[in-house]
């Protein structure tokens, strides 16, 4: 019989441990931060019904999505990120109590073609409020954006931050309609630097040379300051609304986030799901050129209404750990680790198993990660091995010791 060759499916990935451990840092320090704004953990399906994740239409989305038929010929897919599955659970749990804030770090997939930096499995740490309508629940998910890249030693970054209806009152004040204006968004959000190539890709989509300039121009606008905002609307009138919002979101994020210097107003800034209907943002790091964002988020009012009567109010965002991980590897901020472990009993004696056992038992107890060696070896192999696995300490107990009633403790990571 032939050898199945071991092998993973292209843009899924192994973790092994000496990563892993890592990741379950960097994890804890994200989970510890979001109940610390009194968030709570949710988990959902990977699974989740086709028309739940596709909503009233496919497009984009269809695309993206992994779907098949169950064994109970149903249409299913995995789901793609954990906004959508966030909706289905307020349309399909009434009594949950609002305003709700909940955070969930889980994976999604989505079938794209893989490449550096690009999986089709990856992790995502997503945070929401739901059922605020208040700009107050924007300020505080942005806080809290600012807030975790802080604990996790992330001192220089951006957060561009934009509003959905100052870009949609724009483009329909040009004429185009709604889905000349979907269309139009994901040509800007697509697109990595604002310039001449905005025109060329919405010419493709059949606006006008004129049409085209003035998106390019508006885009480009320049918001240094909030009082720059009175331009935008003396020329449009019709983004008054979305202005209004956006000063009440930075009246609150500045005392949140005294530092002026990490955000910013960028009329550049889309996003890409259709979903957002207000307030959107990403997060950049400063001291990475061209990483790309690491995350990124909004309000989207309307999303719950897919799966109820009534629509509820929501703001978030959702944090790429795969990304966040690579940067802080780039900026020497997380360290590998080999073993969770801290201390190696070493097994020296046949005779002295049960002194050994009872050791490791009892240390265990007052909270020490401890590793029992389970064979009886010699003492240079049992210490290489704790040397090259990375941990601190190794005991060393045989009849002489016994006799001395003493321990000799080894700084492994030291000699």
């Amino acid at each position: 019989m032939d050898k199945i060759e071991p092998k993973t499916l292209k843009g899924f990935r192994d973790f092994l441990p000496e990563e892993q451990i890592a990741r379950q840092k960097m994890i804890e320090i994200i989970r510890k931060t979001y109940e610390n704004f009194g968030f709570v953990p949710l988990e959902t399906p990977a699974l989740e019904y086709s028309e739940i994740l596709l909503g009233k239409g496919a497009g984009e989305t269809e695309k993206l999505i992994y779907r098949f038929k169950d064994k109970g010929d149903r249409d299913v897919a995995l789901r793609y990120d954990l906004t959508v599955p966030l909706a289905r659970v307020m349309a399909q749990y009434k009594e949950i109590k609002k305003p709700f804030k909940r955070y969930q770090i889980s994976p999604v997939w989505r079938a794209e073609n893989p490449q550096k930096g690009r999986y089709r499995e990856f992790y995502q740490c997503d945070a929401d409020v739901v059922g605020v309508d208040s700009m107050l629940a924007d300020a505080e998910i942005i806080s809290l954006i600012y807030e975790t890249l802080n604990n996790l030693g992330i001192k220089k970054f951006l957060i561009r931050i934009n509003n959905r209806k100052i870009l949609n009152s724009f483009l329909k004040s040009l004429g185009l309609n709604e889905k000349e204006s979907i269309l139009t968004l994901r040509v800007i959000d697509k697109l990595e630097k604002i310039s001449e190539e905005v025109i060329r890709e919405l010419l493709k989509i059949d606006l006008s040379q004129e049409k085209a300039k003035k998106i390019l121009d508006f885009v480009k606008t320049k918001i240094e300051n909030l009082d720059d905002l009175e331009k935008i609307e003396d020329k449009c009138p019709e983004t008054a609304e979305g202005i209004k919002e956006i000063r009440e979101l930075f009246e609150a994020v500045s005392v949140f986030i005294p530092d002026k210097n990490k955000y910013k107003i960028d009329l550049s800034l889309a996003r890409g799901f259709d979903y957002y209907t207000s307030t959107i943002f990403e997060v950049y790091l400063t001291d990475i050129k061209d990483f790309g964002s690491i995350a990124g988020g909004g309000r989207y009012d309307k999303l719950v209404g897919l799966f109820s009567k009534e629509d509820l109010s929501a703001v978030g965002f959702s944090v790429g750990l795969d990304r966040l991980f690579s940067a802080l590897e780039e900026l020497k901020l997380i360290k590998k680790q080999k073993s969770t472990a801290k201390i190696l009993i070493t097994f020296l004696e046949k005779e002295l198993l049960n002194d050994y056992l009872k050791m490791t038992k009892d240390l265990r107890e007052e909270g020490s990660n401890v590793f029992f060696y389970f064979e009886n070896v010699k003492l240079g192999k049992q210490l290489k091995f704790a040397a090259e696995s990375e941990i601190n300490y190794a005991l060393i107990y045989g009849s002489q010791e016994k006799e001395k009633q003493e321990i000799i403790v080894r700084d492994i990571l030291k000699n």
